[in-house]
């Protein structure tokens, strides 16, 4: 069935959404939701920057840990969402989280917590952050349809970005009191509520269906990677995602080493990250609600998918002809930005055109496996680069033929996306 017509909009919020009859208590609850589980991460992201600077030399092997980690799970993910329905798995996998930051938060001491335990955090929360996230935005792609999404999808990434935007605050409010272990605690607490909402999200939308009870997805526990290899789409985002995450990895790098060059301290550098990452949310924020959903809408996904790259090229041919770290962090501002204020929300766009296995099977391993198998590759390459003498201002000029290659295979992407949102509205 075709959208409808949107209502006339009454308030200064519905002429910036463009929010429907009907729309908002799924739109209200997918925000707030979103709000607390970015909310959570971001007050734990600086913790995990600190550890980063604090261990610069190794950062690909925490990198490789992360893949191998993620590649144990995706078989576990897959069976859950073969054997339960969306509403047992999705608050299932939340509360193993939960858990397990509780037991980090036992743990830390500061400066003085074990480097192991130190690692072993950037790991898990690593995973973490690309299974909650993933997980979500297959249960939004599950309800919205891709009219809805291209309407509402900024609307909710902004939630999140409201979200990270408010975590790093608590976090530099927090660790000079209660160290690491406050702020876990405070994140947990963020967390069960977005579960909460989820459950609730899950309910609302089950009764809105006339109370069928969500089906059982079923299928192979590999099916997911199955699908990525015999679609050319599917084989698109990877790509996408892979050059991007290429370039991001190098500014992730890149920022570690110069901070721990000329920061010094735990909580410094904290404090340091966290000001990067709210600044960063801040930009997404304002992009999210008041930018992507008409730069998707007035441009088409192939031009709005093709701006990131060519900012970014810009960027880095200013880094190449001056070095410092606030600029450095300045272009990492930039791309994390764009990152979560326009490419996100596109992307997520691009998974409501597939079936459901696709959403959940595919799209998660795509966004776990896939990327972190991204950050490894851009892990090593960085080290390698490293180790040839090179600097990190002559580093970026090696980068701008990525961005080249991501700009034509964005292009590409976006034509596809258009073919198959036009079959999917036919068949409506």
């Amino acid at each position: 069935m075709p959208d409808a017509q949107p209502a006339r909009a009454d308030t200064f919020v519905d002429r910036l959404v463009t929010v429907e009859r009907g729309e908002w208590p799924r739109l209200a609850l997918a925000f707030f939701y979103f709000f607390f589980l970015l909310g959570g991460y971001f007050m734990l992201r600086p913790v995990r920057g600190t550890i980063a600077a604090n261990n610069s030399e190794i950062l690909h092997w925490l990198y490789t840990g992360t893949f191998v980690t993620m590649l144990a799970i995706v078989p576990a993910f897959g069976f859950l969402v073969s054997r339960f329905r969306r509403g047992q798995f999705i608050p299932a996998i939340y509360a193993f989280f939960i858990l397990h930051l509780l037991l980090f938060a036992v743990g830390f001491e500061g400066d003085a917590t074990p480097a192991w335990l130190q690692r072993a955090f950037y790991i898990w929360l690593s995973v973490f952050n690309l299974f909650v996230v993933s997980i979500f935005w297959s249960f939004m792609a599950d309800i919205f349809r891709p009219g809805q999404a291209q309407r509402l999808f900024g609307f909710i990434m902004a939630g999140g970005s409201f979200g990270a935007i408010v975590g790093p605050s608590f976090t530099k409010g927090i660790v000079t009191g209660h160290g690491a272990t406050g702020v876990m605690l405070t994140a947990a607490g963020f967390l069960a509520i977005a579960t909460s909402l989820a459950i609730v999200l899950g309910r609302y939308t089950r009764k809105d269906g006339n109370n069928r009870p969500t089906e059982v997805i079923g299928g192979s526990i590999w099916e997911g990677a199955v699908r990525v290899f015999r679609s050319e789409y599917l084989l698109y985002a990877c790509l996408l995602m892979l050059l991007h995450n290429g370039v991001a990895t190098f500014l992730f790098n890149g920022l570690a080493v110069l901070v721990n060059e000329h920061v010094v301290g735990f909580e410094e550098r904290t404090t340091f990250f966290s000001h990067v990452d709210q600044v960063v949310q801040i930009l997404a924020f304002c992009f999210q609600f008041f930018i992507t959903s008409r730069l998707v809408r007035h441009l088409g996904m192939q031009r709005t998918l093709v701006i990131i790259p060519a900012m970014l090229a810009a960027g880095f041919v200013i880094l190449g002809s001056s070095m410092g770290l606030v600029l450095f962090a300045a272009v990492q501002v930039a791309q994390r930005a764009l990152n979560y204020g326009v490419l996100g929300p596109a992307k997520e766009m691009l998974f409501t055109v597939v079936d459901r296995e696709t959403k959940y099977k595919s799209k998660n391993f795509i966004d776990t496996a896939v990327y972190r198998g991204s950050d490894v590759t851009a892990s090593w390459i960085f080290k390698g680069l490293t180790s040839t003498g090179l600097s990190i201002a002559q580093m970026t000029w090696v980068y701008l033929p990525v961005m080249v290659l991501w700009a034509l295979g964005a292009w590409r992407l976006g034509g596809i996306y258009a073919r198959m949102r036009d079959q999917v509205r036919e068949t409506a």
